[in-house]
């Protein structure tokens, strides 16, 4: 995959003994790494996404939106809460 280069200047050498440590723990290059961090610190904490790299997988809508059973009772309710 080609992507963007950037280089990083004066890492604190604690961070970067940290970064090498969990890239070890992980079994990933210390690049990639340190991508994963950049990834979920830039996502929100309640968004449910998948990696930039990797879109996340087809979800069916049955699993995403609940079923519309008594649908006039959830409309009754909607109107109750309106007025």
């Amino acid at each position: 995959m080609n992507g963007s280069t950037i280089t990083l200047k004066n890492v604190p050498e604690k961070l970067h003994l940290a970064l090498k440590n969990q890239a070890k723990r992980h079994k990933r290059s210390l690049n990639m790494e340190a991508i994963q961090c950049l990834e979920h610190a830039l996502t929100s904490a309640g968004e449910q996404r998948g990696s930039l790299r990797n879109p996340p997988p087809f979800a069916k809508v049955g699993k995403i939106l609940k079923p519309l059973e008594n649908r006039a009772d959830r409309q009754d309710d909607l109107m109750e809460r309106e007025s």
